[in-house]
């Protein structure tokens, strides 16, 4: 039980610590609303701040972690964020300051299906 508690306290940490990083917040941002290939999200950034290797080097490591997830089309690849968290958390935190953005949270919408297909039967 120990172990298990000290593993989820090290992802709860690496999840925290995502969103404490301006870059990532901004990755993070950039594909609140829908996914994005990697010069969508440079161009969201600021080609000025950041070079698109370190937007890849990001990227790569939001996804090693599973908060952001990617699909191939082709070559390209296209960014999201991962439906394994809850992403309302991220929406409200802004709304606490103030600051209203849209984020398609699909573990939510996936709970909302759910609770109103339980509600048709």
């Amino acid at each position: 039980m120990k172990q298990k508690i000290e593993q989820s306290e090290e992802k709860v940490m690496q999840f925290f610590s995502s969103l404490a990083d301006k870059t990532r917040l901004h990755i993070l941002l950039s594909i609140a609303e829908n996914p994005k290939n990697v010069n969508e999200i440079y161009n969201f950034v600021g080609r000025d701040k950041m070079t698109l290797s370190a937007i890849s080097h990001q990227l790569k490591q939001l996804n090693d972690i599973g908060i952001v997830i990617y699909r191939k089309d082709g070559k390209e690849k296209f960014f999201e964020l991962s439906d394994k968290f809850c992403w309302c958390i991220l929406r409200d935190a802004f709304s606490q300051f103030n600051t209203n953005i849209k984020i398609n949270c699909k573990k939510c919408e996936k709970i909302n299906i759910r609770k109103r297909e339980g509600d048709k039967n």
